[in-house]
């Protein structure tokens, strides 16, 4: 057999029976299904990024005094948007 398995039955699949899409593997029953569960996963994480980022647009982060100032007011803020989530890391199989 081979190491690929259907991301929603978990049957085991043969090569020339697995189906891809953005790096989940389904059988060709569950294909639709594991693509709209692919597609809402990557929508959630999207979202969850644009969150933990959109409070910087527009400040100044430079090395200027004001840019120096945001930096430290904002540094839990700065240290949890530049760290990856697991979900993100899970939906990369990293």
């Amino acid at each position: 057999m081979s190491n690929y398995t259907c991301r929603k039955c978990k049957a085991k699949l043969r090569a020339n029976e697995a189906y891809e899409y953005r790096g989940a593997i389904s059988c060709e029953e569950h294909f639709d299904e594991v693509i709209e569960m692919r597609d809402f996963e990557r929508n959630q994480i999207i979202q969850e990024e644009h969150s933990k980022t959109k409070i910087f647009k527009g400040l100044d982060l430079t090395d200027s005094v004001i840019g120096k100032a945001n930096q430290a007011l904002l540094k839990p803020r700065i240290e949890v948007a530049s760290k990856e989530s697991q979900r993100l890391k899970n939906y990369e199989d990293r």
